[in-house]
């Protein structure tokens, strides 16, 4: 693989140089080439020519591009950057799908077709156009079926009065996803995200989230106040028109995926905070804080990482607001890469891509770097990556407030985390220790309410043990399954107020008798009612006699009125009593149970977790689940 680069300062300068492309393309051997195309300063019907100029002169090399961010500040003054990756082994594939936002799903499901029909896709970069789009809809579903793969690139910068806004590829597109993908079973791809932002004061839960159509998103609250007022009050600063500038330094950060992303708001009203990317209503956010030394010690230890690779070619995109932020010492950060890899392609637009294993997304003022390689060879791990110290910028003589003040902040917020995780771990003790005892009581009432029935001794953790499995393969989380297990453990705690000769009686029940025994859930009930700490304890104790076609009781609920816990109770309550042996008669055969709960589904149990039942017992050749 080999990669050269390009930098001219008008459209003419490039669309001359395109013969000098073209001699190297000549006389280089290789399999395909890519063409990476970025402009700045350029219009729509400039890019259209150049793609002209390209169609005439290069017509068998694939491009993709984007229009960019001029670091320079003068967006009146176009560039043009070619940079040119040529293989040995690896095939490019260049596609385009047109989108407008609300429909980004059609373009995602095309993409995923044509990713589909390949063969070992080793890396997509992407370059959307149009920021109403939805573009982390789109990254998320095709993560969700490419997970390992890393997909990298940038949002086109939006477009103002001059200056068009597209991405390239054989067509120019105004809105929609642009994208190579890149497929070889030679192709090693390594992917580093890199902040430097680190996280200081403590963590703010974040409420009333609204989820925008293109994919960004509007927080009301944050710590229970209006969003916008944390920067009043940790800052000491009202939202106006120069806000993002004035918060270059203090991102709000969010830990996704034990990856820091950093948040800077886009907009605000009426109190709100308006972002371009997501954030959940079950996150939390901090400050994060940062010098220029930070931010390039990041990137100077990253171009590190990048070396140990060993790439063939290096592909870097990165934030306009970092860029903004180090202002004349941003193209330090890439002039690290270029130390060892001068023929590196950089872009920067609206937002920055990063996604592999379901970490990153639509980032903010990060630095993403992507290193590619042909060869059967096996790579350096990348955990000795790990090895390498932080490089540190610590100035000499006079020193700079902000970089006392950002030591000072990174101290104090490392002693308050470890303060903080030493009382988290003092109150989950005690909260294991209180479910423990709480366990610990529960089963031994269970136990007490079993002793009453000499047939039937063990039913209660047994209906227990079938709930849990039942709840497991319905898709529970652990914390649903310990509170579905108390609360089927204690589904019969209402048998302590039935009579023992009652519930032994070898003949026929009266119709007194079996009315004391119906009453058994509503006595239960009231049993359990008073424990407010965990007011769902008593819905398995009420409601698990009732029927999914209304005719149980003691309340004659019906379908999914039925609290879904008292509807598994039911269907592992009823296999153990004909599994067990009863006082008036002998226990079932494994082969008649299917068949009662087969033909129970719809009527007496609710038919999903009826299914559910039914597999275990399909499973159970041997008739082991009973014992």
């Amino acid at each position: 693989m080999i990669q050269k680069h390009f930098h001219f300062e008008s459209l003419n300068e490039a669309i001359g140089h395109l013969s000098s492309i073209q001699n190297i393309l000549k006389t280089t051997e290789h399999k395909d080439a890519l063409l990476h195309i970025f402009t700045a300063g350029i219009s729509t019907a400039e890019a259209q020519q150049l793609l002209t100029e390209l169609d005439r002169q290069l017509p068998n090399v694939k491009r993709v591009g984007v229009s960019e961010f001029n670091f320079s500040g003068d967006t009146s003054k176009p560039l043009v950057a070619f940079n040119v990756v040529m293989s040995n082994a690896t095939e490019f594939h260049v596609l385009q799908y047109p989108s407008a936002p609300g429909d980004e799903h059609l373009a995602t499901a095309q993409f995923l077709h044509a990713l589909n029909a390949m063969q070992h896709v080793k890396a997509v970069e992407l370059f959307p156009v149009n920021p109403e789009l939805d573009v982390t809809e789109f990254l998320d579903t095709v993560s969700d079926h490419y997970e390992d793969i890393p997909i990298f690139g940038t949002i086109a910068r939006p477009s103002d009065a001059t200056n068009g806004s597209f991405a390239i590829g054989k067509d120019l597109l105004s809105s929609g996803f642009t994208a190579a993908v890149f497929t070889s079973p030679a192709l090693q791809v390594y992917m580093d995200y890199i902040l430097g932002w680190n996280p200081i004061g403590r963590e703010m839960p974040i409420s009333m989230v609204e989820r925008n159509p293109h994919g960004g998103c509007t927080v009301h609250l944050i710590d229970g106040r209006p969003a916008a007022d944390i920067y009043t009050k940790y800052l000491g600063i009202e939202w106006n028109g120069d806000m993002t500038e004035n918060v270059w330094a203090f991102p709000l950060m969010v830990r996704r995926n034990n990856v820091n992303l950093c948040y800077i708001p886009v907009a605000s009203d009426n109190g709100t905070l308006h972002f371009a990317a997501p954030l959940y209503e079950e996150e939390k956010i901090r400050f994060s804080y940062c010098t220029r030394e930070q931010i390039l010690g990041a990137s100077s230890t990253g171009s590190e990482r990048m070396h140990i690779f060993s790439p063939e070619a290096v592909l870097i995109t990165l934030c306009g607001n970092r860029a903004g932020f180090l202002q004349d010492e941003a193209h330090l950060e890439w002039d690290y890469y270029k130390q060892h890899h001068p023929q590196l392609a950089y872009c920067h637009g609206y937002g920055e891509i990063s996604l592999q294993n379901k970490k990153g997304g639509v980032l903010n003022s990060a630095f993403v770097a992507v290193g590619m390689r042909e060869g059967n060879d096996i790579p350096r791990q990348s955990a000795q990556y790990s090895i390498i110290p932080q490089t540190t910028f610590t100035p000499s003589g006079k020193i700079p407030l902000s970089y006392l003040v950002s030591h000072f902040f990174h101290e104090m917020t490392n002693e308050l985390v470890h303060f903080q995780k030493h009382l988290e771990s003092e109150v989950e003790k005690k909260t294991r220790e209180n479910e423990n005892l709480s366990l610990h009581v529960v089963q031994t009432l269970a136990q007490a309410i079993d002793a009453k029935d000499t047939y039937t001794n063990g039913h209660s953790s047994r209906v227990a043990k079938y709930s849990m499995e039942i709840g497991r393969r319905a898709g529970y989380t652990d914390a649903q399954l310990s509170e579905l297990y108390m609360i089927s453990l204690l589904h019969d705690v209402g048998k302590i107020g039935v009579p023992d000769e009652i519930i032994n009686k070898p003949a026929r029940l009266t119709d007194e008798e079996y009315a004391i025994i119906k009453n058994h859930p509503v006595m239960g009930a009231h049993i359990l009612q008073g424990i407010k700490e965990m007011p769902k304890l008593m819905t398995g104790a009420r409601w698990h006699h009732e029927r999914y076609d209304g005719k149980g009781y003691p309340d004659g609920l019906k379908g999914k009125n039925i609290p879904e816990e008292a509807r598994i109770i039911a269907v592992a309550d009823a296999y153990d009593a004909m599994t067990s042996n009863r006082s008036y008669r002998k226990k079932l055969s494994q082969s008649f149970v299917r068949g009662e709960v087969e033909k129970g589904k719809g009527s007496q149990f609710d038919p999903r977790f009826a299914d559910i039942m039914l597999s275990m017992i399909d499973e159970d050749a041997t008739f082991q689940m009973k014992e």
